[in-house]
C-alpha cells in the first residue's frame, strides 16, 4: 500500500498525524498545500473536499481510499501497524 498525506504547514492537526507517522516509520508522500497549488486540487478532485490532513491510500489493483480526520487517520494506523 503506498500513502500519501495531504497537508498545511500550520495545521495542529497535521502536525499530531505526521509525529504518529514518524513514530511508526511509515513511508508517506508529504502533500503541502501550501507549497503547491496542484495540491490542493488534486485533494478536491480525487477526495472531494479541501480538509487536511487527508491520508490517500493507494493500492494497486483497488479503488482510492481518502480518510480525513486526524484521529481517524491515527486510529488507522495504530491498528494496523
Amino acid at each position: 500500500m503506498k500513502f500519501t498525506l495531504y497537508h498545511m504547514g500550520h495545521c495542529p492537526y497535521c502536525k499530531r498525524t505526521i509525529k504518529v507517522i514518524k513514530d511508526y516509520k511509515l513511508t508517506v508522500t508529504y502533500k503541502d498545500l501550501d507549497v503547491h497549488e496542484k495540491f490542493r486540487k488534486e485533494l478536491i478532485n480525487g477526495g472531494g473536499k479541501q480538509q487536511v490532513p487527508c491520508l490517500l491510500m493507494t493500492e494497486k489493483g483497488k479503488s482510492d481510499q481518502w480518510l480525513y480526520e486526524s484521529q481517524d487517520i491515527i486510529n488507522f494506523i495504530k491498528k494496523n501497524y
